[in-house]
C-alpha cells in the first residue's frame, strides 16, 4: 500500500505537468500507458481515493483534449452523421467520459457508500450535496465533468438528458465549497450548460454570463478556455457573429506563455480554429 501511494502521489505530479505542456501530440501519446499504468495499481487497492480521482482526471483529460475536438470538427461538417469515422470517435469519447465518471462515483462512494443511489433523484442529491464539504470537491468535480460532458455530446439520449439536473447541482455544489479547484473549472462547465442545455431562457443565459465573468475574475485574461466556451455557447446561443469571430480570432493569435495553462491554451486555440471554420453553420 505504501509504494502504490508513493507512485500516486509521484503521478499527481506527473499529471500536472501533462497540463503544463502544449505538445499535445507527445501528450496524446503519453497518457494512455500512463492510465494503465494507474488501473493496474488500482487492482491492488481498489479503494484508493487520490488513484481513482487521478483516472477519472485523466480519463476527462484524455477525451476532452484529444478526441473531442475532433468529434466537433467532424458533427460541424457536412460529414454525415452515420459515418463510420464519426460514429467511432462518438463512441469513444462517450467510452471515456463513461469511465471517468464511474472512477469518480467510486471516490465518492469510498466516503458516501450510498452516493450512487442518492444521486437519482432530485429530491435526496440536494440533501445530499448539502453533506458534501471541500475535502470532497475532487471527487464531486470529476463526476460532474465527465458526466456533463456526456450530455453535452448526446442531447438526444434521453437518459443523458434525465441526468442534466445531477450535473448542474454537482457543479454549482462545486463553485460553493472550492470555486478555484482546477482552474475554476466548475465554472467553465457552467458557462456551456446555461447556454446550451434545453430548455432554454434568458435567465440561464445570464447565469452562463455570470460564470464567465467569475471564471475572468480568477484567472484574468490568459486563461483561453474562458473565452473559447463564452463564444461558443454564449455568443452562439445570443447570435452574436461578429463578436464570436472576433473572440475565436483573438484565441487563435494570443501569444501569452502562462505556464499553468499552456496545454488547455493549445487546445483553445485549435478549437477556436475549428469553430471559427463553421461559423457558417453555427449562425443564422
Amino acid at each position: 500500500m505504501f509504494v502504490i501511494n508513493e507512485i500516486t502521489a509521484i503521478s499527481e505530479t506527473g499529471a500536472a505537468a501533462f497540463e503544463q505542456d502544449d505538445d499535445l501530440e507527445m501528450v496524446e501519446k503519453a497518457i494512455p500507458g500512463n492510465v494503465k499504468l494507474f488501473e493496474a495499481l488500482l487492482e491492488n487497492s481498489p479503494d484508493n481515493y487520490r488513484l481513482l480521482i487521478l483516472l477519472s482526471r485523466l480519463y476527462a483529460s484524455y477525451s476532452f483534449a484529444f478526441f473531442e475536438g475532433k468529434l466537433e470538427a467532424s458533427l460541424l461538417t457536412s460529414v454525415p452523421s452515420d459515418h463510420p469515422e464519426q460514429q467511432r470517435l462518438k463512441e469513444s469519447v462517450n467510452r471515456y467520459y463513461k469511465k471517468g465518471a464511474d472512477y469518480a462515483l467510486r471516490a465518492l462512494k469510498t466516503t458516501y457508500p450510498e452516493a450512487d443511489v442518492k444521486f437519482r433523484n432530485p429530491g435526496s442529491a440536494d440533501i445530499f450535496l448539502e453533506k458534501m464539504t471541500r475535502e470532497d470537491v475532487p471527487a464531486l468535480f470529476w463526476y460532474g465533468f465527465n458526466l456533463g460532458s456526456c450530455i453535452n455530446l448526446n442531447r438526444d439520449s434521453v437518459y443523458f438528458i434525465s441526468k442534466a439536473f445531477l450535473a448542474e447541482k454537482i457543479m454549482n455544489r462545486v463553485t460553493k465549497l472550492d470555486p478555484d479547484y482546477y482552474y475554476g473549472g466548475a465554472h467553465l462547465f457552467l458557462i456551456a450548460y446555461y447556454s446550451s442545455v434545453p430548455p432554454y431562457s434568458d435567465e440561464k443565459l445570464k447565469l452562463s454570463l455570470f460564470h464567465y465573468n467569475r471564471l475572468k475574475e480568477r484567472n484574468g485574461d490568459a486563461f483561453l478556455l474562458a473565452e473559447l466556451y463564452y463564444g461558443r455557447y454564449y455568443l452562439w446561443r445570443k447570435q452574436e457573429k461578429e463578436k464570436f469571430e472576433e473572440v475565436m480570432k483573438d484565441i487563435m493569435q494570443y501569444s501569452g506563455r502562462k505556464k499553468e495553462y499552456l496545454f488547455y491554451n493549445a487546445i483553445a486555440a485549435q478549437r477556436a480554429k475549428i469553430y471559427l471554420e463553421a461559423a457558417g453553420l453555427l449562425f443564422e
